[in-house]
Formats: C-alpha cells, sequence, structure tokens
C-alpha cells in the first residue's frame, strides 16, 4: 500500500489514464504475455488490480532490464528508426521483413 498508494483512474476531464486503458486493452484484445522494460513494475501492480477489480484474466508479466542504445540514451522502438525503403536499398527481402 504504501508503495502504491491510492491511485486515480480518470482525470479530472474525464479522461482515462494511461493505468487503466492499456490495462482494459490488453484484456479486450486477449493479450496473454506483456514483455516491457523494468521501468513499469509498478504500473504492473497497477494493472493487475485493475484487471482483477473488473473481472479479466490477467496475462503473465515479463519486465527486462533497461537497454539503452550506443549514445547511451533509453532504446525505445522508435531509436534508430529507418524507413522501410532503406531496408530495400540494404538488400533485406519483403519476406524476410515480414517474417
Amino acid at each position: 500500500e504504501a508503495t502504491l498508494g491510492d491511485f486515480i483512474l480518470l482525470r479530472s476531464n474525464g479522461v482515462p489514464v494511461y493505468n487503466f486503458c492499456v490495462a482494459i486493452d490488453d484484456a479486450l484484445m486477449g493479450v496473454t504475455t506483456v514483455a516491457r522494460a523494468e521501468e513499469h513494475l509498478t504500473n504492473t501492480v497497477r494493472q493487475v488490480l485493475v484487471l482483477e477489480a473488473l473481472g479479466f484474466k490477467v496475462p503473465q508479466y515479463a519486465h527486462c532490464s533497461l537497454i539503452l542504445g550506443e549514445d547511451r540514451s533509453k532504446l525505445s522502438k522508435r531509436h534508430g528508426a529507418t524507413s522501410c525503403n532503406e531496408f530495400r536499398k540494404r538488400g533485406f527481402l519483403a519476406d524476410a521483413m515480414i517474417n
């Protein structure tokens, strides 16, 4: 309880917060496994509480150590983003990219 406190689900303007939205979205999509960075450990507890309170099945969670890019900044899904056309120019086959 000291770690979580009394967390909110809706902002004062009625918009739901991230922890509520992502939990409901995962449940409605039937997500069974969630893998993400360790910085989301406290979010996981909140999301599990939301899912359990609403009677949804809780997925399995895996938390990975933070991965850094070559510039030592946090690696994100857009870090060093490359266009599909650039991969094609480098000789990657479309079937390999889809795989």
